[in-house]
């Protein structure tokens, strides 16, 4: 059965795995369900980013997860993805980035668990700051040369990025 975090992180999942498949559903893009997903992906990614992982450092003592680095990596990379006017392509690439992106955060052992275990104490003020998290400021789409339009070449940029950060 899984905690209150893994619960609510688990259900925006399948909310936004469901706006995704809309959005490929027919034949041509349907651009209101992948705006909502888009809206949706980028404010999760916010969520976990901005309230989750800093709660888990603090809680293992400032120390990161050993596989945190690989989620950043992974939202910079998603959030690449969504930066160019969306095509059935892009959706495709995007969600061979998402499958085992989710399995890490959703899968025995993976973030969610982790949470749960060990920030029980605090997890209803954790739930109540991630629900309140605000909308994310999403720009406008853009296309041109520098644009990822893959999930390799969203990946190795992202990667790039973190390591400068370092």
């Amino acid at each position: 059965m899984p905690g209150p975090i893994a619960q609510l992180l688990g259900e925006v999942h399948a909310r936004l795995d469901a706006l995704l498949a809309q959005a490929v559903a027919g034949p041509d893009l349907d651009r209101a369900a992948f705006a909502a997903f888009r809206e949706g992906l980028l404010r999760h990614i916010a969520v976990e980013e901005k309230v989750l992982f800093p709660a888990l450092r603090a809680a293992r003592g400032g120390e990161e997860l050993p596989y945190a680095r690989r989620l950043r990596v992974d939202h910079g990379a998603i959030a690449a993805l969504l930066v160019p006017t969306p095509t059935p392509g892009i959706a495709r690439e995007l969600r061979t980035l998402l499958d085992p992106h989710n399995e890490l955060e959703e899968g025995e052992g993976g973030l969610y668990a982790t949470c749960d275990a060990l920030l029980a104490g605090e997890a209803e003020a954790l739930l109540e700051r991630m629900r309140a998290y605000p909308p994310v400021r999403v720009a406008a789409h853009r296309d041109g040369p520098r644009v990822c339009r893959t999930a390799e070449e969203a990946l190795r940029v992202s990667s790039l990025q973190a390591e400068r950060r370092r």
